[in-house]
């Protein structure tokens, strides 16, 4: 009955680039000090809808992706961007944090300076 559907390539949101997303995402979350259900609470959704998000079960539009990116104060090329930046990125926040938590606000108001990012949600 599904012999038809043997030969045909089936796309899958579970790209090497899709997994990375959420891998962020993710960590995003976690490194605000939020949990699955504070975020949902703020975006009007269930907990669940956050869950299949972060596991890779519901793709992720661009208007949600930079509702995110304000919730969690993560500039949105964080999520799109290489893994060479992210590890940078990454490298540079936790040593500005650990040398001088002063730095740390000094630094993170510059990157989102330079991502014209907003605090606001």
């Amino acid at each position: 009955m599904l012999g038809h559907l043997k030969n045909m390539s089936l796309t899958t949101i579970y790209t090497q680039e899709h997994n990375l997303l959420i891998r962020r995402l993710r960590s995003a979350r976690r490194d605000a000090g939020l949990t699955q259900k504070e975020v949902a609470k703020r975006l009007g959704v269930d907990q669940s809808t956050i869950s299949a998000l972060e596991s890779g079960q519901r793709r992720i539009s661009f208007a949600l992706l930079t509702t995110l990116s304000k919730i969690y104060k993560t500039p949105f090329l964080v999520f799109i961007t290489s893994k060479v930046s992210i590890i940078g990125l990454k490298e540079l926040k936790r040593i500005a944090k650990r040398k001088n938590p002063k730095s740390y606000k000094a630094f993170m108001a510059t990157l989102r300076g330079l991502f014209k990012f907003t605090d606001r949600v």
